[in-house]
């Protein structure tokens, strides 16, 4: 295990399932208790919230240009248990959660290895455990807010306190104002057992930029403030491309789709609420150079003109490109990062939590608005359907809260996309004046397999386009 990585403890399902059960019961009485700029791991929040929160923080003429950038070292394995046994004051599995903090580990190799701190990461409640343990964090810091007509809002003087799991920033007036947040902090966290990991924490001018959850945040000499993808996870995707085409030296077209295409797809997802256009155009062209590359080595003896061919043309109809990487035999292309279009995301508001009954309409309304990274055409049969399968009625998309790494988008479209949702195309061209049950319309693969069991075509799956 490499420094800095975690190790990660994954209960037995018996466990796994008394967790659930015990999270579904403490949520939401702390949802109601958190403070309002904590994203991590909370239901109906996430990284592109956090990074919304520190764009209207920062952005315009905000004094607040001194930025303490912090992770805690080792959060899941250092929390006292003490401490957290003693927030949860009265709750009735109290002592189940205490159990399973004290119930150790199996080592390969080691053996039996008692847990007298922390909470191992895998365990379904241990997320939930480290916000609570966390809770607070904000006052200690001396954020202070607004009551009234501008509650919500942190009062002038104050520092602003956004945090992501066991990652923080604290945008300040001063340097001397973040070194003492900084010393107020490491104060508030000693008696939890946690601490500052002076290695990945530092105080830096606004104008010299800090990364957070992937993203750069600086604001340029012009006054602007923008938000970019970071240096390092821009190297860290074109370093994985690259060695992804080597390794696929020796398959075909149609391995090299499959591999690539949820690998682009899932990282510009993460990448499409901020300015990325550039950064999307660059990695197009390094993409192509990398296509070109491997079929140029898989056919060593052939002619470039003969390799533009085979593999290079307008596979999309709906684009005026020829320049396109895929497989003539299917159809099937890469998508170039450049096709996608940036679209910002919508801060959710101070304390709202799905929990609260109240708010049930505005989590409606704010699901609803939220498109998938799909291309136009499957987004808008998604918004006509109301996006339910015509066939069975029930959600054609996981309704889960949307992945919040470039991996997590990865998966998605790897187990949701491309296994549970397919195009019938009744007909090929959709007329508005054509009866419903004659229009395209998406439903369940598996609803289309079980209606139509002995047709092997008049239906494809979606093309989807980031």
């Amino acid at each position: 295990m490499q420094e800095g990585q975690y190790e990660s403890s994954v209960p037995v399902i018996a466990d796994r399932c008394h967790q659930a059960r015990v999270r579904n019961a403490l949520e939401p009485e702390w949802e109601a208790r958190f403070e309002p700029r904590s994203y991590g791991f909370r239901p109906g929040r996430g990284c592109h919230d956090a990074i919304e929160s520190l764009f209207n923080t920062l952005r315009g003429k905000s004094r607040r240009v001194w930025i303490l950038d912090a992770d805690l070292a080792g959060a899941f394995d250092k929390i006292s248990h003490g401490h957290l046994l003693g927030m949860l004051g009265g709750f009735p599995a109290k002592g189940m959660i205490a159990g399973w903090l004290k119930a150790g580990i199996f080592e390969a190799g080691k053996g039996f290895a008692p847990t007298g701190e922390g909470t191992p990461q895998g365990g379904i409640i241990s997320p939930l455990l480290l916000n609570i343990a966390l809770h607070g964090l904000e006052e200690a810091a001396g954020v202070r807010y607004h009551t009234g007509n501008y509650s919500g809002t942190v009062r002038a003087g104050c520092p602003v306190l956004t945090r992501y799991a066991d990652d923080l920033v604290v945008c300040c007036y001063s340097r001397q104002q973040a070194e003492q947040v900084k010393a107020q902090l490491a104060g508030w966290l000693e008696p939890r057992g946690l601490a500052f990991n002076e290695a990945k924490t530092r105080i830096v001018p606004l104008s010299e930029g800090f990364d957070f959850l992937g993203f750069n945040l600086r604001r340029y000499p012009n006054g602007k403030l923008l938000i970019k993808p970071g240096a390092k996870a821009i190297k860290r995707f074109r370093d994985r491309l690259s060695k992804e085409f080597h390794a696929l030296r020796g398959s075909n077209v149609a391995a090299v789709l499959a591999t690539i295409s949820p690998i682009i797809r899932g990282w510009v997802a993460y990448y499409r609420t901020v300015v990325s256009s550039s950064v999307f155009h660059a990695l197009t062209g390094y993409l192509w150079k990398l296509a070109y590359k491997w079929a140029c080595w898989s056919h060593r003896n052939k002619p470039r003109r003969w390799i533009v061919d085979r593999y290079f043309g307008k596979f999309d109809k709906f684009r005026n490109d020829r320049w396109v990487f895929g497989d003539r035999d299917t159809g099937a292309y890469l998508p170039k990062p450049a096709w996608t279009d940036i679209v910002r995301h919508t801060l959710v508001k101070g304390g709202s939590s799905p929990d609260d009954p109240a708010l049930a309409g505005y989590w409606a309304h704010r699901r609803q608005k939220e498109k998938p990274p799909l291309d136009s055409c499957t987004v808008r049969l998604l918004s006509r359907q109301d996006g339910r399968c015509s066939l069975c009625g029930e959600n054609l998309l996981t309704p889960d809260q949307p992945p919040q790494s470039p991996q997590g988008w990865e998966r998605w479209f790897l187990q949701v996309t491309r296994k549970a949702i397919t195009a019938d195309y009744l007909v090929h061209h959709d007329t508005p004046s054509a009866a419903p049950s004659q229009r395209t319309h998406l439903v369940h693969a598996t609803c289309h397999r079980s209606r139509h069991p002995l047709r092997p075509t008049g239906n494809t799956v979606v093309q989807q386009k980031t």
